[in-house]
Protein backbone atom coordinates (compact mmCIF):
# COMPACT_ATOMS: atom_id res chain seq x y z
CA UNK A 1 0.00 0.00 0.00
CA UNK A 2 1.13 2.96 -1.36
CA UNK A 3 1.16 6.52 0.32
CA UNK A 4 1.23 9.61 -1.39
CA UNK A 5 3.06 12.31 0.99
CA UNK A 6 0.68 15.29 2.10
CA UNK A 7 1.72 18.14 4.31
CA UNK A 8 -0.98 17.27 7.24
CA UNK A 9 1.14 13.82 7.25
CA UNK A 10 3.69 15.22 9.97
CA UNK A 11 4.58 12.72 12.51
CA UNK A 12 7.19 13.23 15.27
CA UNK A 13 8.72 10.18 16.94
CA UNK A 14 10.43 10.53 20.32
CA UNK A 15 12.56 7.82 21.40
CA UNK A 16 15.56 7.46 23.82
CA UNK A 17 16.95 3.95 22.44
CA UNK A 18 18.04 4.67 18.36
CA UNK A 19 17.09 1.68 17.07
CA UNK A 20 13.49 2.05 17.90
CA UNK A 21 13.45 5.62 17.10
CA UNK A 22 14.87 4.68 13.51
CA UNK A 23 13.11 1.64 12.93
CA UNK A 24 9.97 3.73 13.82
CA UNK A 25 10.63 6.48 12.10
CA UNK A 26 11.37 4.60 9.12
CA UNK A 27 7.74 2.69 9.05
CA UNK A 28 6.00 6.06 9.42
CA UNK A 29 8.21 7.47 6.53
CA UNK A 30 7.16 4.65 4.29
CA UNK A 31 3.31 5.10 5.61
CA UNK A 32 3.29 8.77 3.89
CA UNK A 33 4.64 10.38 6.67
CA UNK A 34 7.26 13.47 7.21
CA UNK A 35 8.71 12.10 10.12
CA UNK A 36 10.60 14.23 12.58
CA UNK A 37 12.34 12.79 15.75
CA UNK A 38 13.98 13.63 19.68
CA UNK A 39 15.83 11.53 21.63
CA UNK A 40 14.81 13.35 24.87
CA UNK A 41 12.20 15.17 26.74
CA UNK A 42 13.04 19.14 25.72
CA UNK A 43 13.46 18.33 22.54
CA UNK A 44 10.45 16.33 22.13
CA UNK A 45 8.63 19.34 23.85
CA UNK A 46 9.90 22.05 21.84
CA UNK A 47 9.59 20.10 18.23
CA UNK A 48 6.43 19.18 19.37
CA UNK A 49 5.06 22.90 19.93
CA UNK A 50 6.82 24.21 16.68
CA UNK A 51 6.04 21.69 14.31
CA UNK A 52 2.66 20.75 15.63
CA UNK A 53 2.54 17.41 13.82
CA UNK A 54 -0.27 14.96 12.99
CA UNK A 55 1.01 12.32 15.24
CA UNK A 56 2.91 11.90 17.81
CA UNK A 57 4.78 8.65 19.03
CA UNK A 58 5.96 8.55 22.84
CA UNK A 59 8.25 6.94 24.61
CA UNK A 60 7.34 7.27 28.60
CA UNK A 61 10.86 6.62 30.04
CA UNK A 62 13.21 9.66 28.42
CA UNK A 63 16.01 11.34 29.80
CA UNK A 64 15.39 14.99 31.06
CA UNK A 65 11.74 14.84 31.02
CA UNK A 66 9.72 11.85 31.14
CA UNK A 67 6.93 11.18 28.39
CA UNK A 68 4.25 11.64 31.19
CA UNK A 69 5.38 15.46 31.33
CA UNK A 70 5.01 15.79 27.56
CA UNK A 71 1.67 14.04 27.87
CA UNK A 72 0.25 16.84 30.40
CA UNK A 73 2.24 19.52 28.60
CA UNK A 74 0.77 19.31 25.15
CA UNK A 75 -3.04 18.71 26.60
CA UNK A 76 -2.69 21.22 28.81
CA UNK A 77 -1.59 24.02 25.63
CA UNK A 78 -4.89 24.92 23.82
CA UNK A 79 -2.25 25.17 20.64
CA UNK A 80 -1.36 21.18 20.96
CA UNK A 81 -4.32 20.15 22.82
CA UNK A 82 -5.98 18.11 19.87
CA UNK A 83 -2.40 16.25 18.58
CA UNK A 84 -2.81 12.71 18.10
CA UNK A 85 -0.88 11.21 20.55
CA UNK A 86 0.36 7.28 20.67
CA UNK A 87 2.30 5.90 23.61
CA UNK A 88 5.06 3.29 22.20
CA UNK A 89 6.84 1.97 26.41
CA UNK A 90 7.05 -1.08 27.37
CA UNK A 91 5.76 0.56 30.69
CA UNK A 92 2.28 0.53 30.03
CA UNK A 93 1.33 -0.03 33.64
CA UNK A 94 3.00 3.22 34.33
CA UNK A 95 0.19 5.12 33.32
CA UNK A 96 -2.90 6.03 35.16
CA UNK A 97 -6.63 5.82 34.82
CA UNK A 98 -6.48 10.18 33.81
CA UNK A 99 -3.35 9.62 31.35
CA UNK A 100 -5.16 6.39 29.25
CA UNK A 101 -7.76 8.74 28.70
CA UNK A 102 -5.29 11.76 28.03
CA UNK A 103 -3.69 9.77 25.10
CA UNK A 104 -5.18 8.41 21.34
CA UNK A 105 -3.39 4.98 21.02
CA UNK A 106 -0.89 2.74 23.29
CA UNK A 107 1.48 0.41 21.70
CA UNK A 108 3.41 -1.82 23.56
CA UNK A 109 7.32 -2.79 22.81
CA UNK A 110 8.00 -4.87 21.40
CA UNK A 111 5.31 -4.01 18.39
CA UNK A 112 3.59 -5.29 15.63
CA UNK A 113 4.05 -3.22 12.49
CA UNK A 114 1.13 -3.71 11.12
CA UNK A 115 -0.58 -2.71 15.12
CA UNK A 116 1.42 0.05 15.03
CA UNK A 117 0.33 1.49 11.98
CA UNK A 118 -3.30 0.89 12.98
CA UNK A 119 -3.77 2.23 16.14
CA UNK A 120 -1.62 5.47 14.88
CA UNK A 121 -4.28 5.56 11.91
CA UNK A 122 -7.03 5.32 14.62
CA UNK A 123 -5.29 8.43 16.84
CA UNK A 124 -4.97 10.31 13.80
CA UNK A 125 -8.99 9.73 13.40
CA UNK A 126 -9.78 10.54 16.80
CA UNK A 127 -7.69 13.76 17.15
CA UNK A 128 -9.40 14.81 13.79
CA UNK A 129 -12.60 14.14 15.46
CA UNK A 130 -11.71 16.30 18.52
CA UNK A 131 -10.77 18.98 16.34
CA UNK A 132 -13.95 19.02 14.70
CA UNK A 133 -16.06 19.00 17.26
CA UNK A 134 -18.43 22.22 18.25
CA UNK A 135 -18.43 22.98 22.12
CA UNK A 136 -22.34 23.20 23.13
CA UNK A 137 -24.13 26.01 22.90
CA UNK A 138 -26.03 25.87 26.31
CA UNK A 139 -22.63 25.82 27.92
CA UNK A 140 -21.62 29.52 26.15
CA UNK A 141 -25.39 30.76 27.15
CA UNK A 142 -24.82 29.22 30.72
CA UNK A 143 -21.32 30.97 30.89
CA UNK A 144 -22.97 34.15 30.08
CA UNK A 145 -26.25 34.11 31.70
CA UNK A 146 -24.07 33.49 34.58
CA UNK A 147 -22.60 37.27 35.12
CA UNK A 148 -26.15 38.73 35.37
CA UNK A 149 -28.68 38.24 38.12
CA UNK A 150 -32.29 36.82 37.21
CA UNK A 151 -33.99 39.60 38.22
CA UNK A 152 -32.78 43.30 39.05
CA UNK A 153 -31.37 44.82 41.91
CA UNK A 154 -34.17 46.38 44.39
CA UNK A 155 -36.64 44.28 43.21
CA UNK A 156 -38.28 41.32 45.81
CA UNK A 157 -39.67 38.44 44.20
CA UNK A 158 -41.77 36.18 46.57
CA UNK A 159 -42.99 32.66 45.72
CA UNK A 160 -46.70 31.89 45.88
CA UNK A 161 -49.22 34.16 47.71
CA UNK A 162 -48.86 35.97 50.60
Amino acid sequence: MEHVWLPERTALVVDDDAFILSALAEVLSEDGYDVHSASNGFSALRQAMELRPTVMLLDLVLPERSGKDILRDLRADPATRDMAIVVVTGHAECLNEAQLTEIDGLVAKPFDLDDLLVTVQRAVQRAAGRRAEVPPVMAALHRDAAGRSRYPTGIRRSRGRR
